[in-house]
Order: C-alpha cells, then structure tokens, then sequence
C-alpha cells in the first residue's frame, strides 16, 4: 500500500507542477514535472529533509556553474570540470541530493549559451514550483500513520506472546524441541519484518512523535533476543525437571501478561520469590543435576533481563500504556 501511494503522489505531483510552470510561461516547464517526481519519498520525514537539501544544492549549483560560465565560457569542457567540482562539493556538505536536480538545470544554462537573469529567474522558479509542490503535497497526503503503528504494536505484543508460550511448551515437552524452535525462527523473522516497516511509518510522523513507538518495538526486539538465548538453554534440556516444569508454569503466566502496560515490575517481583525458592531447595547431589539447573538457572536470567528492558522502557515513555486504552 505504501508503494502505491507513492506512485500515486509521483504521478500527481509531476502532472501538477509541469502545469504550475507552463500556466507561467516558464521556460523547460516539464522539467518541473520530473524535479517533482524525484523529490517523493517513502515517508513524510525523508521528503522534509530531502526537499530542504535539495533546494540548497541546487541553489549553490547554479551559483557555481554561472561564475564558471561567466569565467571560462560556456562550453562542455567547463561543464565537465564544474560537475566534478560540484558533485565533489555536495558529497562533503551532506547535501548531495540536490546533483541530479541541479545538474537537470545547469544544462539549461549551458545550452543558453550566455548569462541571462531572465534564464535565473526561470530556473528558480522550476526549482521551487517543484520542490515545493512535493513537499506540501506530501505533507497533506492522507496517512494512516497511527492506527498502522497501533496495529504493529499489537501484532508484535501476539508475536511476543507467541514466542514465549511455545517456550513454556518446551520445558515441559523437550521430546519435540526441533519444531519448538523453527516455530521459535519463524515468528523472530515476523518481528524483525515488523520493525522495518514501523521503521518508515514512524518517519510520516512529523509533529508530537517522540519516536516511542519506535522504542517499544526495539525493546520488544530487544526481548526477542533474550528469549532466543532462553531457547539456546531449554534445547539442552533433555528431560523433564520439576524445576522446568515451575519455570515453564511462571513463563505461561508471563505470556498472558504481555501488553502495554506495566506488568513487568509485579512478574519481577514474582521472579524474585520463584528464585528464592529454588536458592532455598537443597544443592544437587549429580553433575548432571547441577547442569540442569545451571541451565534453568540462565533461563531466569534471560526472564529478568526481558523484564528489566520493559520497566526501563516505561520509566522512559510512562505515558505510553495510556495512549493505547482500547488495546
């Protein structure tokens, strides 16, 4: 979807701006049209500041290529140094997407063959009809942009849920532990998948975003990693263990409890007492007893470090769980 309403704004903007230009007489006024096109973007943020460093290179490229016309004459030879010099300079100011569109007008210059302000002025005036255009057409393009970032959080909250019950599953059932984890492959691709995509839905918002969205799907990526390890232990685990079986119980209730709110600190403070209890149990009597209970040992770890991430997120953002009262 986000693709077609690109191409439906490229298309739009490029048939509008050459019609602003030939409606004044503007000299090349197709050239409007494609200077258009280019400055559209994927997201609202990109065209913001893409269209800010267009208009200044593009600015400073025709300023360059006139005193070097005026010096040296208009010829291919000066053409050909100015580019390099250019494009040079543009890539060292960070402002290096302005060249094609710079370079677009410049020619116009060279084909005139002399300096005229009229030429300038008409130049200016492509330059501006088509970026501003854009810019303001892709401003006022309607978005989606928060329902799309609600519904991520909530697929990417199932996604977590997901994960973390086929874990409990996997203390209990180690017999089937191949399957668990390709589950385990297929649901942190859909994360990561996610992510990309709330990546560049975040960019569309451009006024009161303090980017937490965003942050809460890298926490929740974050704690994808951390279950990953959890599930590097488990599949060591060979056997079923009164100890798993506890741990796989408190990992069942942590998956119901996955949402915006804050319900870390209470599963931390339940964390704290199951912990308690296994440190109160009596030492293992086997090498192999002490190895199983190392490994679920880490396990608990890895569920307090996932809690941890989740606290600090909402010290960070406090207010998040509230913008989302009908999750």
């Amino acid at each position: 979807m986000r693709l077609l309403n690109t191409a439906i704004k490229m298309s739009l903007v490029g048939v509008l701006a050459s019609l602003v230009a030939r409606f004044l007489n503007l000299d090349y006024w197709l050239t409007a049209g494609v200077l258009a096109i280019l400055s559209i973007h994927l997201t609202k943020k990109d065209s913001l500041v893409v269209s800010i460093r267009r208009v200044v290179d593009s600015i400073f490229g025709i300023m360059l290529a006139t005193l070097m016309f005026i010096a040296f004459g208009y010829n291919f030879v000066v053409y050909s140094f100015f580019v390099f010099i250019f494009a040079y300079a543009s890539w060292v100011l960070k402002v290096n997407e302005g060249i094609v569109p710079a370079l677009v007008l410049v020619t116009h210059l060279l084909v005139h063959g002399e300096f005229s302000f009229n030429l300038i002025g008409n130049e200016l005036a492509l330059l501006f009809i088509s970026v501003g255009i854009a810019l303001i057409f892709n401003l006022i393009y309607p978005t989606q942009s928060e329902k799309e970032l609600d519904n991520h959080v909530l697929s990417i909250d199932q996604l977590v849920r997901d994960h973390l019950f086929m874990l409990s599953l996997l203390l209990k059932d180690p017999d089937y532990n191949d399957e668990y984890y390709r589950h385990y492959a297929t649901v942190d691709r859909k994360i990561s998948d996610t992510i990309d995509i709330v990546e560049l839905v975040d960019k569309d918002l451009l006024f009161y975003n303090d980017h937490s969205y965003l942050a809460y799907l890298h926490m929740r990526k974050e704690q994808s990693s951390y279950i990953r390890h959890m599930y590097q232990q488990a599949l060591k685990i060979k056997k079923i263990h009164p100890n798993a079986l506890k741990i796989s119980e408190f990992i069942k209730g942590l998956s119901n409890d996955i949402g915006v709110y804050d319900k870390a600190t209470y599963q931390l403070r339940k964390l704290d007492e199951l912990q308690q209890v296994f440190k109160d149990a009596p030492l293992p009597e086997t090498r192999e007893e002490f190895e199983l209970r190392a490994k679920l040992y880490q396990i608990l770890n890895e569920i307090e470090s996932l809690l941890v991430i989740k606290i600090h997120f909402h010290h960070q953002y406090p207010e998040f769980g509230k913008k989302h009262l009908a999750m």
